[in-house]
């Protein structure tokens, strides 16, 4: 298995400390809700409060294209919001996306992901206009 599949069955799983051992001691990873993160601390903060506030997640990779210093993965996620988000308990959500591992030694050194945050956001309950305002900072970089 590759290390997008150990990551892939690590995440599903909800296996922190699996997740957390496909990366380099020093990798970023940058979330688009929750931002970016480095290192194994970081990356098992997130990780821990990705599953407080989300169960039943699914995970599937659809297209990997792997090489031993990258790949590329286009995927369909999905998962259920618990009562740790209280504005959107018990909402499924689902959309699909894309994202870029560098690599490392076998590892993941770098993840980058990109989605239709708006998407996403509309599925959470978020007001259209809070979501233009939320797409607008983005653009503007703030």
């Amino acid at each position: 298995m590759s290390i997008v599949g150990d990551f892939t069955t690590a995440f599903n799983r909800q296996d922190v400390g699996a997740l957390v051992a496909c990366f380099t001691l020093g990798a970023t990873y940058h979330d688009t809700f929750y931002g970016e993160h480095r290192g194994h601390a970081g990356l098992r903060a997130m990780f821990e409060r990705m599953f407080r506030e989300g169960r039943d997640y699914t995970w599937a990779m659809d297209v990997v294209v792997e090489s031993a210093e990258r790949a590329a993965a286009e995927w369909t996620f999905g998962y259920v919001v618990t009562d740790a988000v209280p504005r959107s308990a018990g909402r499924k959500i689902q959309f699909r996306g894309m994202s870029l591992f560098e690599l490392g030694h076998g590892k993941i050194s770098a993840y980058r992901e990109y989605f239709d945050s708006g998407q996403a956001l509309l599925q959470l309950g978020f007001a259209p206009e809070a979501v233009a305002k939320v797409l607008r900072r983005k653009l503007e970089g703030r």
